[in-house]
């Protein structure tokens, strides 16, 4: 099948006589700044018809996701009185939750075949998953059929979160890579107001027995077309680098970028980062690297540290049981509960927007100290609105959701992702992103399994009052230990934590201070505070070390 750089050919791309002759191989290195014209600095979303068409198919894959989320959510609904499990709520927390034991297999299944046949192949795989199980779960006659079709559905969201992000961030230029990997989250979020209408609409047709069996089946729908559509877009030249495949990776960087010497660059940026990975990985087992490798070990750290407070922030409480929370402590009909709660899956949609304008322009770390203590104060109005008058209840109720998921949108729901599918050093960024996304969806599953449990116990004003929390010690941890990771390339990562975490936290709590004491209109001191994560210090010295290393002096 024709790729789409093929179907539609790039005015501005040389010839590849052109491209060979420059030979610049030699003055490029791993840990060079991404390489860019006048052009391209001053419009850096003027890319490739190819480039974008790849981010919309891989944004396809992503969609099935987002989608199954709500449907869930609808489909409760109907399924809990048709299977009969009312009062049982540690099953009704087992059939939301249970789709991450598969998660866990899929991310194992995705690093294996990220590994050998590439994104293209992973993302493909995925999708037929999804398909077979969604219409699995669409025609299940019991619980325990049910139970099977969304374990096999997990599959699919394991390798789709293993995958998707990592193909978006290995495809884009570093000076958007931000703002395109957070497109994971917003197809998430267009997926999630897809299945909102969805639910909405098949909530009139039968929904105890027909319209849930709707819900739940929908997510097959970009699953069926994505089966077909990922084989019409240019494989990751990173991946194809890896496998010695030199020329195909050179045609696919001419599709992907609109200057000839920027494809060259990174063709050979690339290149000497891969040479510089297979020496790193000689002989040495990866997961196991992982640990063993101080500055590495530290990027996992917070990479689940990042994990868990995304999922620990509540948000998915409200996208899996939003409905049952309606009808059960806000004492609405269930197809008037699955007709409000569009409106919160709508706000989701929109918000995410605002990443795009942010997230490379003021960084990773910013957007998480200003969106969480929103979040913080948003959950505690949605706890205090359990008392009261059942009007002002329900008042505080949706401006607390739809406050938070204004928060969420653009900070903790697409900034772990871009971060994760970043920070590791490219010689490890398989065994890293495995476990960030292992990390995940054993969050996902402690979240979705005791959400019923827990609300039973201690009422939802407690439920909404642990998560609350949680985003409290989100916003003390993210300030402490989490770096600035804009502007770095992905060879360049492997410098940010370089330094120890108490060593970072000690240098965020002086520059914190400082800042404090500057907004007070107090006297700060004239020296200079040095980032440990700076980034022309720290390169310099991975530059240092890699000709000692080279040249056989030291070891790193």
């Amino acid at each position: 099948m024709e790729s789409v750089g093929e179907v539609q050919p790039n005015l501005n791309e040389p010839k590849a006589d052109e491209f060979d002759k420059a030979d610049i191989g030699k003055e490029v290195t791993d840990l060079d700044d991404e390489y860019l014209t006048e052009e391209e600095k001053l419009h850096p979303w003027r890319q490739t018809r190819a480039f974008y068409w790849s981010v919309v198919v891989a944004s396809v894959a992503v969609l099935f996701y987002g989608i199954d989320i709500t449907a869930i959510s609808g489909a409760q609904v109907g399924y809990i009185p048709h299977f009969h499990i009312e009062g049982r709520t540690y099953l009704q927390g087992v059939l939301v939750s249970c789709i991450y034991f598969g998660c866990f297999v899929g991310v194992f299944i995705a690093l294996y075949t990220n590994t050998y046949f590439g994104r293209r192949f992973t993302i493909c795989l995925a999708a037929i998953f999804s398909t077979g199980a969604c219409i699995w779960e669409a025609v299940s006659p019991s619980w325990q059929v049910f139970i099977p079709g969304r374990i096999i559905l997990g599959f699919s969201y394991g390798m789709i979160g293993e995958t998707a992000p990592v193909y978006l961030a290995e495809m884009s230029p570093a000076s958007i890579r931000g703002a395109i990997v957070s497109l994971y989250q917003q197809v998430i979020t267009i997926g999630i107001f897809l299945a909102y209408l969805c639910n909405l609409i098949f909530v009139w047709v039968n929904y105890k027995n027909v319209g849930w069996r709707i819900m739940i089946g929908f997510p097959m729908v970009p699953s069926v077309i994505e089966i077909f559509l990922i084989w019409t877009v240019p494989e990751s030249p990173r991946w194809l680098i890896k496998k010695g495949k030199y020329e195909e990776a050179k045609r696919n960087l001419r599709k992907l970028r609109l200057n000839a010497e920027t494809a060259e660059r990174d063709f050979y940026r690339i290149k000497k980062g891969v040479e510089e990975d297979e020496i790193l990985q000689k002989g040495k087992n990866l997961l196991l690297e992982v640990v063993r490798v101080p500055y590495i070990r530290r990027a996992v750290l917070v990479g689940c540290m990042e994990m868990l407070f995304q999922q620990m922030s509540g948000m998915n409480v409200f996208m899996n049981y939003i409905d049952e929370v309606f009808v059960e402590n806000i004492h609405m009909g269930a197809r008037t509960s699955v007709a409000i709660s569009l409106f919160p899956g709508f706000v989701n949609m929109v918000a995410t927007v605002i990443v795009y304008f942010t997230i490379d322009r003021y960084g990773r770390r910013t957007l998480q100290l200003v969106t969480f203590p929103v979040m913080f104060l948003m959950l505690l109005m949605v706890l205090f609105s359990f008392y009261g008058d059942k009007k002002v209840n329900l008042a505080f109720f949706i401006i607390g959701v739809i406050f938070f998921i204004i928060a969420y949108s653009p900070g903790a729901g697409p900034v772990p992702w871009t971060f994760c599918a970043e920070v590791f050093p490219t010689y490890v960024r398989a065994a890293g992103t495995t476990i960030t996304t292992f990390a995940v969806n054993a969050f996902d599953f402690a979240l979705a399994f005791s959400w019923p449990s827990m609300k039973r116990a201690w009422g939802p004003q407690g439920g909404f009052g642990f998560y609350a929390g949680f985003n409290f010690l989100g916003i003390v941890m993210q300030f402490l230990f989490l770096p600035e990771t804009k502007g770095f390339t992905l060879e360049q990562m492997r410098v940010v934590f370089e330094e120890g975490l108490f060593t970072i936290a000690a240098y965020h709590c002086r520059a914190g201070w400082r800042t404090l004491r500057k907004l007070l209109g107090l006297p700060i001191p004239d020296t200079p505070l040095i980032s440990p994560y700076d980034k022309a210090f720290a390169i310099d010295r991975a530059r240092r070390e890699e000709e000692m290393l080279h040249a056989g002096e030291a070891t790193k």
